[in-house]
């Protein structure tokens, strides 16, 4: 996984509370990227700022189907 340094210490803080139980691997890498984008540029954006800032390595339709297509239930 294409990751930067600080995405092993969101990793490690998700897996210690469990996520890795619930969630498989590519909804775990997601979740790592949307946490650095919104920790890096905030909670005020587009969906473009948000893949800009996460350096997500996929395009960013990737992203708005993980938010759009996903079963949030």
């Amino acid at each position: 996984m294409n990751r930067l340094a600080h995405h092993q210490g969101i990793h490690k803080f998700f897996t210690m509370l469990g996520l890795a139980l619930y969630f498989s691997k590519p909804v775990m890498k997601h979740l790592v990227h949307i946490v650095d984008a919104l920790t890096t540029k905030g909670f005020a954006g587009t969906l473009t700022d948000l893949h800009h800032w996460s350096f997500h390595p996929n395009h960013r339709t990737t992203l708005s189907h993980f938010f759009t297509k996903s079963p949030w239930d």
